[in-house]
């Protein structure tokens, strides 16, 4: 089956986009859908999703590989393309007859954000990332996951990282460039108390975190536990049974600290 190029149809206007028909006998219509992050770029083949609707807004068609082939009857339908936070919507018409070939350019790039705790030598800091369009209205999307590529369109965004465990946030920006993926390492300004509880190994210890003025910070469970920290004055209690263990102490910034509780 051979496609033939031709001017693009008014949903299709946009200059980047690409179209293609092939005469298809009665029966054979439909659609192929692709996709790729700048009009130079290679097909993605994955991490996309697709969504069609027909005329009366019903979904005839989901998927989430990189493209999509699918047969339709002539008509109208409505294309959704998701690539993270890149959303495209198309309406196309399928003359009977005739297969369209589609072809999306998505203007996107991805985002990688790794959270720094000053020259502190830690694992990779687990932090919850949001991003958001840089007058601060629009939530672009949530990361929880250490490393994980944020895929977003072109353009220039607020990126805010908070520790997962503590009271540390930090904020950024950056920009993502169309078929890149861009690495933030953003600076937390924190120091790290390495809590350890100094008795029976196979004690059932929770921990708990307080601020100078008695607000909760974390709670952690376990003989040992990490809590990133804003410099400053806290207080740490480790419960064991009924026993109740307390320590006093500062931190700094760039500061990791041994904070050890025993019986």
């Amino acid at each position: 089956m051979a496609f033939f190029l031709c001017p693009a149809l008014p949903a299709l206007a946009e200059a980047a986009h690409g179209l293609a028909i092939a005469l298809v006998p009665p029966g054979r219509e439909g659609l192929e859908l692709s996709a790729r992050l700048t009009p130079d770029g290679g097909p993605l083949q994955q991490s996309m999703s697709w969504t069609i609707r027909g005329p009366d807004g019903d979904t005839v068609f989901s998927g989430t590989d990189g493209t999509a082939d699918v047969s339709l009857a002539p008509g109208d339908y409505v294309v959704d393309a998701a690539y993270g936070a890149t959303l495209i919507e198309k309406t196309v018409s399928i003359p009977a007859g005739t297969r369209l070939k589609v072809d999306l350019v998505l203007d996107a790039g991805g985002l990688k954000v790794e959270p720094m705790l000053g020259k502190i030598d830690v694992p990779p800091v687990a932090s919850r990332v949001r991003v958001f369009s840089m007058d601060g209205r629009r939530l672009m999307a949530v990361s929880v996951t250490p490393g994980e590529i944020i895929r977003l369109p072109r353009g220039t965004y607020r990126v805010e990282s908070q520790v997962s465990t503590g009271n540390v946030k930090a904020v950024a920006d950056v920009h993502v460039t169309a078929g890149r993926v861009a690495t933030l390492k953003i600076a937390h300004r924190a120091g790290l108390a390495r809590l350890a509880f100094v008795g029976a190994p196979n004690a059932a210890v929770r921990w708990e975190i307080e601020d100078q003025s008695g607000s909760p910070i974390a709670t952690r469970g376990g003989i040992n536990a990490n809590v990133t920290l804003l410099p400053g004055t806290y207080t740490a209690r480790a419960r064991v049974g009924a026993e109740l263990l307390t320590a006093t102490f500062n931190i700094e910034a760039g500061e990791a600290r041994d904070i050890l509780l025993g019986n």
